[in-house]
């Protein structure tokens, strides 16, 4: 009889949590133990007679965290799309919620100061490990430096007691500093990322202020030599890039220019649309070129550099390297240098080339510096990575 009167007690148990009764409640209506309802809740499910479902409660959460929650689903399928694109080169993907598609002006300031604070903490973790950080410029950069900026108001993240923040690239000639300019730039995230404010020397920090960004176009070959010459005799720039024609033998890289030994590189990425596109096309007017020449040479820039198109005949590629001759900072060797470094060193070692971008015009950009395998670090928002997600999707299949 006892057995039978359990077995009732049991169903009655099930019945009632079924009925999303908790088990305080069950027990009151039954005058049994709660303990006593767990085990017969414990036995209901052995018996296949009681089956609880998990509900996800959507609404007790901020609507930011559950987003980005979502955001972070991107990851793991996508690196694995990615990793087929350059076998042994795979980045650390970072993704963050989409705010908005649209790309008006308007919008796109929205959208790049909200992916800013979306990825401010996990970027200063990033930049915490490095000892030399190159910076590059505009709109995107400045944004995620006053985001981590905002972050860090009352509080220091720990990182290096001594590091070395240097500008990649040198001003738009003619024009003033600009608050989105590389050195500047340079200049700020110092200020952010220096543990011990009061003490000295402190974080080390650089400009290429008196350095034009290009030389332009119609100068004459004797024109720009003598400009170059000049440029290799300010103290900053040799210490950045080196005086050029000095070759350096020191096997510890002691007085290897910083930019032979930067171990993290923070840049944005161009459009397909508008390579160069930094100070209202002001570079490539220096350059002499039209913008829809330049589009059918390049797939776009990163840091500044130009990201050839494939299968460029002769004519193509003499102009391409006509117009990188004029440029006086960061070239593509040491973006690959930089990675390189990044890839044989250890788990924390080396951050590399970290890359911010948002939008799904960055998409076939951004492929092919993943190709290349330039980008270690890549801080995305959905949209950007939808789209990544499909170009990866035919080279993942084929492998």
């Amino acid at each position: 009889m006892r057995k039978k009167r359990n077995d009732l007690e049991m169903i009655a148990v099930a019945y009632l949590r079924s009925q999303n009764n908790d088990q305080h409640v069950i027990a009151e209506r039954l005058k049994i133990s709660q303990s006593h309802v767990s085990r017969l809740i414990a036995d209901a499910k052995k018996e296949g007679i009681l089956e609880e479902t998990i509900r996800f409660v959507s609404d007790q959460l901020p609507q930011e965290k559950l987003e980005r929650a979502k955001a972070r689903l991107h990851v793991e399928p996508l690196e694995d799309r990615i990793a087929a694109l350059s076998p042994g080169r795979r980045p650390s993907l970072h993704i963050y919620p989409c705010h908005g598609r649209n790309t008006s002006a308007a919008t796109w300031r929205h959208r790049i100061e909200r992916f800013s604070g979306d990825c401010a903490n996990d970027l200063l973790k990033v930049l915490a490990s490095a000892s030399i950080i190159g910076v590059a410029w505009g709109v995107m950069i400045a944004s995620a430096v006053e985001a981590m900026q905002k972050m860090q108001t009352g509080r220091r993240v720990p990182g290096r007691s001594k590091q070395t923040i240097i500008p990649l690239l040198g001003e738009p000639l003619g024009r003033p500093i600009t608050q989105h300019s590389s050195s500047v730039l340079a200049s700020k995230l110092a200020e952010i990322l220096d543990p011990n404010p009061d003490s000295k020397p402190g974080i080390t920090t650089l400009s290429l202020a008196p350095v034009p960004a290009f030389i332009p176009a119609d100068f004459s070959r004797a024109e720009t030599s003598a400009i170059r010459k000049l440029i290799r005799r300010i103290t900053l720039y040799q210490e950045i890039f080196g005086a050029g024609d000095e070759k350096v033998s020191d096997s510890k890289g002691k007085s290897l220019p910083l930019i032979e030994r930067v171990d993290a590189i923070l840049t944005s990425v161009s459009s397909e649309e508008r390579p160069l596109g930094f100070d209202d096309d002001g570079l490539i007017r220096a350059a002499d070129i039209r913008r829809k020449r330049l589009n059918e040479l390049v797939i776009g820039d990163l840091c500044g550099v130009v990201i050839p198109r494939s299968s460029l005949d002769r004519q193509a590629k003499t102009e391409i390297k006509r117009i990188m001759a004029q440029w006086t900072g960061v070239r593509l060797d040491h973006l690959e240098a930089c990675a390189t470094r990044a890839r044989n060193g250890s788990n924390s070692g080396p951050a590399g080339v970290i890359v911010l971008a948002i939008g799904a015009n960055k998409a076939s950009v951004v492929h092919e510096a993943l190709r290349r395998g330039l980008i270690q670090h890549l801080f995305m928002d959905e949209d950007l990575a939808d789209k990544l997600g499909e170009i990866c999707a035919p080279s993942a299949n084929n492998s």
